[in-house]
């Protein structure tokens, strides 16, 4: 499993509990990622994974210097 399907299936989470929280339907695939990533938590992977130094969003994030740059 790759860090993307991770990532995926732990937003597919967020967003199955989102819709529940709104009383939508859930569609069948966000159900099965969602379960997916329930497994991942549950077997200790996720935390392995998160232990590696692979934290969520982290890509995502600037690498540069934080901060005003100088004038």
């Amino acid at each position: 499993m790759t860090a993307d399907h991770i990532r995926a299936c732990r937003n597919a989470r967020e967003l199955v509990a989102d819709m529940h929280w709104r009383g939508l339907p859930v569609p069948p695939l966000y159900a099965r990622m969602a379960g997916k990533f329930h497994d991942l938590v549950a077997s200790g992977d996720y935390a392995a994974w998160l232990a590696t130094g692979a934290l969520p969003g982290l890509a995502s994030q600037p690498t540069g210097a934080i901060g005003p740059s100088p004038s």
